[in-house]
């Protein structure tokens, strides 16, 4: 047969035998337990309230593009849960003091961190803020439990360069 004499055709097949693999062999499956979770371990993978010392908020990244900016969040969590939390809406969200969920950022390459059943680990969250979202205080919703990222104060977006990142290692932010 001549079609498996060309090279192009080797390759093809090759590769495509090599993605198929790989796709089948880093499949996720999700597995159910047979003890019964309380509700809210159900629903969001914690528990409620307001998170503890175990959950801490290491810092946060405000980077300006003109008018908007991105605020990446990097703390560590726990999940006492009998499910995988995957840290995205509804189960993690990013709320104003009006209550307007911020939307998150995210790449298409980068999938959303996730954190074990039973298990405590850093994650670094992505958000696309509006300059608006800054005149009051930021709270992370994860569950039932919430964790103040940014104090009430007013932060003036004006007062960053464009593409230059800051830090803040706490709630109170100033420029």
């Amino acid at each position: 047969m001549n079609l498996f004499k060309r090279i192009e055709v080797i390759v093809l097949l090759v590769l495509a035998g090599a993605g198929a693999a790989f796709v089948l062999l880093t499949a996720r499956s999700d597995d159910q337990d047979d003890a019964t979770p309380r509700d809210a371990d159900v629903a969001t993978g914690m528990g409620t309230g307001t998170l503890d010392a175990v959950n801490k908020l290491h810092r946060c990244t405000l980077e300006r593009d003109y008018g908007n900016a991105r605020l990446d969040i990097e703390l560590r969590l726990a999940n006492r849960g009998s499910k995988r939390l995957v840290m995205q809406p509804p189960a993690v969200k990013l709320l104003t003091d009006a209550g307007r969920e911020v939307p998150p950022f995210f790449l298409p390459i980068e999938p959303p961190p996730e954190i074990p059943a039973g298990a405590t680990q850093d994650v670094r969250l992505r958000y696309w803020l509006e300059k608006a979202d800054l005149s009051a205080g930021l709270k992370l919703v994860i569950g039932d439990e919430s964790l103040v990222v940014k104090s009430s104060a007013p932060f003036d977006l004006e007062t960053l360069k464009t593409k230059e990142p800051k830090t803040f290692s706490g709630a109170d932010w100033t420029p």
